[in-house]
């Protein structure tokens, strides 16, 4: 039996080695994401078909090893408009572009917003297959880089005192400034400096780079919630 090949050339049943590669696939043509999908998983990828952007933020596995295959114009929010949500979201999948109504300006556009790949429907086999090659190796190397930077991040938080360790956690839960001081029985003020030194040892700016900055490390071997440097109030 032969996949549906409406914009895939090439796409026959047989089932490839199995790489540990998601390949989140979005598009709104149904016919377009039974054959690229089709076209994947006999190359031996596991391909995961969304018809929306939103559908995808909800299921994807972001610590998963993957990339993003997406059109440009669809009718919630386009490829580019998606891109910029990923990167709020901070999804580190590198995105491959697609389009039935390709040029020059557009593909331009999509890898100056950080796409990694455009295609241009239909495309060929061969050239899905070396796009998505292509992220995969872009993913490795951000994996690297976020690992290198979570140790040094880690390294900077076990510097904190035991107190601010504390102020780190409860302004990352959403505390307020006072019901951190209520609840560590302290002063505003002895708060206030505790958290200032928090932000200036973990080089933060703002209340939501310390969430980023939880994120980041808390699944990290060697993290300690309560664990700390030394015993100073």
């Amino acid at each position: 039996m032969r996949c549906r090949n409406h914009f895939v050339s090439d796409c026959i049943s047989l089932e490839g080695p199995m790489k540990e590669f998601n390949v989140y696939i979005i598009d709104d043509d149904p016919d377009v994401l039974d054959s690229i999908a089709c076209l994947l998983r006999t190359s031996g990828y596991t391909a995961i078909p969304f018809n929306s952007v939103f559908s995808f933020l909800e299921s994807s596995e972001p610590d998963t090893p993957g990339c993003v295959l997406i059109d440009l114009i669809m009718p919630e929010i386009s490829g580019i408009e998606a891109m910029q949500l990923f990167e709020k979201r901070q999804l580190r999948f590198p995105v491959i572009m697609m389009s039935a109504y390709g040029n020059i300006e557009k593909a331009v556009s999509a890898v100056k917003q950080g796409a990694c790949e455009y295609l241009e429907k239909p495309f060929a086999r061969e050239k899905c297959l070396q796009a998505i090659e292509t992220a995969r190796i872009i993913w490795n190397q951000r994996t690297e880089e976020t690992a290198d930077n979570g140790m040094q991040v880690l390294q900077l938080y076990d510097g904190l005192t035991r107190r601010e360790k504390q102020v780190f956690h409860l302004i990352a839960e959403g505390h307020s400034g006072k019901q951190i001081a209520n609840s560590m029985s302290i002063s505003y003020r002895t708060m206030e400096k505790h958290k200032a030194n928090v932000l200036n040892k973990l080089g933060a700016s703002s209340t939501t780079d310390i969430v980023h900055i939880l994120y980041k490390i808390k699944d990290m071997p060697g993290y300690r919630k309560n664990g700390s440097s030394d015993s100073s109030q």
